[in-house]
């Protein structure tokens, strides 16, 4: 790129005087509805800035003192943006008008100049709210109507959103802040990253490496070639390179990736050893003269467009992969799936290389998570990699900018390492099992070690952490990970890395016991309890628990968490378990209130024991967080018998989370119903519960679930915060 890219908002890029040219290379406008929908969320949702991604160009001149830009990536979004700013700029106000009035930006196909450039620009001078077809049809043929009817659709599509959005609005009992797209939000608020490729680079050369296999460029991409092309050595570059390709395939565990010579060189013999921060141990001293050669021209850093095209092209596949790191074609029955994808774990990776912290004040906004947000940030937080040129810089001759340059490109690749270390070793992650459904999901916590035998391959998989913590440490992590289920919100893995990042050495009690303290922290912001005064916890719990189906889901896996240690071991050493347990309130004794759970849950396993045929078993030890994300009412809203609902029918006691698939099957079922039709042994503690204290009592109404709120609402009261505990 020629230099840092220009961040535009919808309204600078619409009103600024430019040109972007679609060239004849690419393909023509093939967003469908859900491309356009997906799009159209996300500007709807977006709370304060947000970063559409990015849009490649090339300046290829100007025409009537407009610059000229080809769209090299990005077309299919710039289109859409168009048909919704036409859309949207028609309405009858003043706000539409002075929007349309500044619109001076333009937009061409070059393989459809005359079908699509007639449609677009009607569109953008009427937006032909009422027969866009007849927008089509004054090119003349019928085949040029063909041509022209994915943008037709496209902007009907638009156009059908935005109505149904009014729609919802005008209803009376429609609650939602960002319940439609507004034109002012849209144009201030939303933004797009321009890239301008340099001048002479080979257009339709680029373009066919960037599709190289059909796939489009990605951030991710534009990032790893802007990291390969700061360094001068080739051998640097290659080893960038490496830890490139190592550290984004994140459903493989990184030494199964490494050749051997990297994987002794960056973890250690054993391959237990987090990677150095020593650049130089990092490359090897096996590895070519880092001068490249006599003549010192591998000195000089290559291209962008050339590091890209290489980084493209050149990339091995995944079997070439495998075969050169030695790992074994069997590797694939022990594959695991990441919680995260590679573009949302380089957001951690910059926010930890930056060196941000969360800020409970407000006052510092740390760096976003967001991937749609991977470049803008990676211009901000690592931009001293770009050495001045004369085309962004009057003193071009600097050589501590060049070396800045290189020392950050290797820092950043380097901290990417070993993040990823950490990530593989630390974190839970899921069995790769595509016959099993999201709401069967294992999990598992394991590390990849080195087979000193070598009788059959060259690694084994072990336990991360001893057997007392192990189980321990995946059950709170993946509490978290069912309750952050966003690719980009997952705010408690990146505590986990930050804390993992600042540590010489993992101390598994101390990652367990900070990960607790995090939890709680966490559940009383949720609990809204922050200032309260203790005479005001429990109503300000009350209130935020009895929401109905806008009760925190964080707050139900937080409970089924607490109630898991608290209920697992209850027939092993009751001095170590109370131990254990003790540790989720943060005291060393447990609570009176703990003391009362355990004493009614064995009563309710005791009583469904002892009940028969027909009764339904309960069973801590099987429970496992699930994909459950749908608020389910134990006794229904709506009853299908007939009949009215309890009075309290919303509140926490008679609430539990299900699978969307659960639910909608049986929601409407009385209660008494639910329990025939459930397994209930797989179910959440909280709904094993509800279902113990129903079968004990042959009926669920008003006093269960008063009954049942109360004793949650003293539990959540305790492990919110130890000094309340009462």
């Amino acid at each position: 790129m020629t230099g840092k890219p220009a961040v535009l908002n919808i309204a600078e890029l619409f009103d600024e005087g430019c040109v972007y040219r679609v060239p004849i290379y690419q393909r023509a406008y093939a967003w469908g509805a859900d491309e356009i929908k997906t799009l159209l969320d996300d500007v709807r949702r977006a709370d304060g800035q947000y970063y559409l991604g990015s849009l490649v160009v090339a300046r290829c001149g100007s025409e009537r003192n407009r610059t000229v830009y080809e769209v090299i990536d990005g077309q299919q979004r710039l289109t859409t943006l168009y048909l919704l700013m036409a859309a949207l700029c028609h309405d009858d106000d003043d706000q539409a008008a002075a929007a349309l009035d500044a619109w001076h930006m333009r937009l061409e196909y070059e393989c459809r100049a005359e079908s699509y450039g007639a449609l677009l620009q009607q569109l953008r001078k009427s937006g032909a709210p009422d027969q866009p077809e007849d927008v089509g049809a004054q090119d003349g043929p019928s085949d040029q109507e063909t041509m022209c009817r994915p943008l037709l659709d496209g902007y009907q599509i638009i156009r059908q959103y935005l109505e149904d959005r009014q729609e919802l609005e005008d209803r009376q009992d429609f609650e939602d802040p960002e319940r439609r797209i507004d034109l002012e939000k849209l144009r201030t608020n939303v933004s797009i990253v321009r890239d301008e490729l340099p001048s002479g680079t080979d257009l339709n050369r680029y373009f066919e490496v960037m599709n190289t296999r059909g796939v489009q460029l990605r951030p991710q991409d534009v990032v790893k070639a802007r990291l390969m092309s700061a360094v001068s050595s080739p051998t640097d570059r290659e080893t960038i390179g490496r830890i490139w390709d190592v550290c984004s395939d994140m459903d493989h565990y990184m030494q199964c990736l490494a050749t051997p010579d990297e994987r002794t060189r960056w973890f250690s013999e054993g391959w237990t050893s987090a990677p150095p921060a020593d650049w130089t141990r990092l490359v090897g001293e096996a590895a070519p003269d880092n001068d490249g050669g006599d003549d010192g021209s591998a000195k000089l850093s290559k291209s962008f467009e050339d590091v890209l095209q290489e980084a493209l092209s050149e990339e091995p596949p995944q079997a070439e992969q495998q075969a050169q790191s030695g790992a074994h074609s069997d590797d694939e029955t022990e594959r695991y799936r990441s919680v995260i994808s590679f573009p949302a774990f380089l957001m951690h990776v910059l926010r930890i290389y930056s060196g941000d912290e969360d800020d409970a004040s407000g006052d510092v906004k740390p760096t976003s998570l967001d991937d749609a947000e991977l470049l803008r940030v990676f211009d901000d937080k690592v931009a001293k990699i770009f050495p001045k040129t004369s085309e962004n810089s009057e003193d071009s001759g600097d050589s501590d900018d060049s070396a800045s340059a290189e020392d950050n490109a290797k820092r950043f690749a380097a901290a990417l390492l070993r993040c990823r270390f950490l990530f593989d070793n630390y974190i839970v992650k899921t069995h790769m099992d595509s016959a099993v459904s999201s709401d069967a999901t294992e999990w598992t916590l394991k590390c990849c070690r080195k087979n000193k035998s070598k009788k059959e391959r060259s690694y084994y998989l072990a336990n991360a952490f001893s057997d007392e913590v192990q189980q321990e440490l995946i059950m709170i992590q993946s509490m978290f990970q069912v309750t952050e289920t966003g690719n980009n919100h997952k705010k408690a893995l990146y505590a986990m890395l930050q804390w993992l990042w600042a540590k010489e050495a993992v101390d598994e009690s101390a990652f367990l016991q900070h990960i607790r303290e995090y939890a709680r922290g966490r559940l009383e912001e949720m609990l809204r309890l922050k200032g309260t005064p203790t005479e005001g916890r429990r109503w300000r719990i009350r209130e935020a628990v009895n929401q109905g189906v806008g009760t925190e889901h964080f707050i139900f896996n937080y409970l089924n968490y607490a109630l898991w240690e608290l209920l697992h071991h209850a027939d092993d050493s009751p001095q170590g378990q109370d131990m254990s347990a003790a540790g989720i309130f943060g005291t060393d004794e447990l609570p009176a209130v703990a003391s009362e759970v355990r004493t009614r849950w064995n009563e309710y396993a005791e009583q469904t024991e002892h009940s028969g045929e027909g009764a339904q078993t309960l069973d801590c030890r099987r429970f496992r967080f699930r994909y459950r994300n749908s608020v389910e009412h134990f006794s229904p809203q709506h009853p299908l018998s007939g009949g009215d609902a309890p009075p309290n029918v919303n509140d926490f006691g008679n609430l539990c989370l299900l699978t969307v698939r659960e639910n909608s099957r049986r929601n409407n079922l009385d209660a008494m119903e639910k329990i025939r039709h459930f397994n209930v042994a797989q179910q959440s503690l909280k709904f094993q519960f509800m279902v113990g204290q129903a079968q004990k009592e042959t009926t669920w109404g008003e006093q269960q679930i008063k009954d049942q709120t109360e004793l949650w609402i003293r539990l959540l009261d305790a492990l919110s915060d130890a000094s309340h505990v009462r």
